[in-house]
């Protein structure tokens, strides 16, 4: 048997009713929670200190004005009276002596002495305007006759025995000044590889004709020159 429901106690009914307390449940929950004032204490009084106002006064200097400056004290100078001489009552005539003599003497020569100049050695230049050409007669130009050099000094060396024998080889490289009549001088090696080779390099160079000199500014000025001599054993 199922049970019957009795309408009196049925909520249903109710249902708009319940909704209708609900809201104005809510309405008066937020409306007190708006006018709800939090209580806080009054603020104390405030008590301010004074500071001192002798504190806070700034000492005011004044300047003292600058005292003038005297001018230094000059003392005056007094005159004598001069003094007058008489020539005449004393008998003493002033002749002026003469420096010149007699114009009949003869004069003696006097031989100046010429001191030879001190001879001044040019620093090298290291590039000038025109460089030294090797055998002018062959060459025109300074990379003609740099080509004209290396072939010349890898022909005309000879390889020393005693370096073939003790496996010596490599580059020398040699540099020299190239004066302004076209001798060669001061000979350097700047990179050795062995005595042998460094010697037969400058016995070859000591043999070389003369170059065309360089030139700067239209005159010959010495001019240092660099070259190298390959040794290899074949």
């Amino acid at each position: 048997m199922k049970e019957k429901k009795n309408a009196k106690y049925n909520l249903e009914k109710k249902r708009i009713m319940f909704l209708q307390f609900g809201l104005i449940f809510s309405f008066v929950l937020v409306l007190t929670a708006f006018e709800y004032e939090v209580p806080f204490d009054e603020p104390k009084d405030v008590v301010l200190e004074v500071l001192d106002d002798m504190d806070m006064l700034i000492p005011i200097t004044y300047c003292e004005p600058e005292k003038p400056i005297e001018p230094p004290k000059v003392k005056k100078i007094e005159l004598l009276a001069p003094l007058l001489v008489d020539n005449e009552e004393d008998g003493i005539d002033f002749e002026p002596e003469d420096t010149f003599g007699d114009p009949n003497d003869e004069v003696p020569l006097t031989v100046i002495e010429e001191v030879p100049e001190e001879f001044v050695e040019e620093t090298p230049f290291a590039v000038v305007e025109h460089m030294p050409v090797f055998n002018p007669d062959k060459n025109e130009n300074y990379k003609e006759g740099n080509m004209d050099l290396f072939k010349t000094l890898q022909s005309s060396v000879r390889y020393p025995v005693a370096a073939q024998e003790s496996c010596i080889q490599g580059r020398v490289f040699v540099r020299f000044v190239v004066t302004k009549t076209g001798e060669i001088s001061d000979i350097q090696i700047t990179r050795s590889v062995d005595p042998l080779l460094d010697n037969e390099v400058i016995r070859v160079l000591k043999s070389l004709p003369k170059f065309k000199p360089g030139m700067q500014r239209l005159k010959p000025v010495p001019v240092y020159y660099s070259a190298f001599v390959n040794f290899k054993l074949q």
